[in-house]
């Protein structure tokens, strides 16, 4: 096992999470957990590089502060920006080999100003599990399809919105908000009730088949029917099997 593989499995503690639909995910966790070695990695790595240029003995210590916070600044935006591949190497090892970081379906955004402007507070857990139990009895949608839906889509976040403009638990494009009644994709409520009659008007399209219907929930119906089957695409590869894992997860 190498040494990134060693640290790698002992920043699992840290990222290991109850698998629940919400935003603190494991997988969210685990990639947190990534980034923050791959900063504390090229923080180590430029502290050693001063060492071997000649230090001023007379620097003074506001100096010397100064430079350690620049180091510290600077590895953070090399690991948020992804700069040297480390974080996603470190997720890798501890989500597995395909797996793909949660940001790479879409950033959005949670930070309390973004939130405050959608005039809701971010549901809670108990909420959520109320709308998708409400969602399965009423459309006669699989409870655990949903939650894995979700899960995918948002971890859980009511208030996530995509640098593509999918809002919500159930990630909803404006159009198709429309289509399914919902007026507020930010009320959660009506986001999982829109969420779920698309993807029950998915599986009644493609004959009740999961893989299709996910397929079609991330790169449309038109794309699933033009291939005849889950399109090759990465992306939507990825999607589907990562949300039939997770509905397997909650079925145990």
């Amino acid at each position: 096992m190498s040494a990134l593989q060693i640290t790698a499995a002992q920043t699992a503690a840290q990222a290991t999470a109850p698998r629940l639909p919400n935003a603190a995910t494991d997988d969210a966790k685990k990639w947190k957990a990534a980034q923050e070695f791959e900063a504390m990695f090229v923080h180590q790595m430029m502290k050693s590089m001063r060492k071997t240029v000649p230090q001023d003995e007379e620097m003074s210590s506001g100096r010397r502060i100064f430079t350690e916070m620049l180091d510290e600044q600077i590895s953070n935006s090399a690991s948020k920006n992804g700069s040297f591949g480390i974080a996603k190497m470190v997720y890798k090892e501890l989500a597995g080999e395909n797996a793909t970081p949660p940001s790479a379906f879409g950033a959005y955004s949670t930070t309390a100003s973004a939130n405050s402007a959608y005039g809701a507070p971010r549901a809670s857990e108990k909420q959520i599990e109320n709308w998708i139990s409400e969602a399965a009895d009423t459309l006669g949608v699989d409870k655990n399809l949903i939650r894995a839906v979700i899960r995918q889509e948002s971890g859980g976040n009511s208030l996530a919105r995509s640098n593509k403009g999918a809002k919500g638990l159930m990630q909803l494009m404006d159009s198709t908000a429309k289509e399914m009644g919902v007026v507020n994709s930010f009320s959660g409520r009506q986001n999982v009730m829109g969420g779920t009659r698309y993807l029950k008007q998915l599986l009644a399209q493609f004959g009740g088949d999961e893989q299709k219907a996910l397929a079609a929930y991330n790169a449309g119906a038109s794309t699933v029917e033009q291939y005849g089957g889950i399109p090759p695409y990465q992306e939507t590869q990825e999607y589907v099997k990562r949300v039939l894992e997770y509905k397997e997860e909650y079925e145990k």
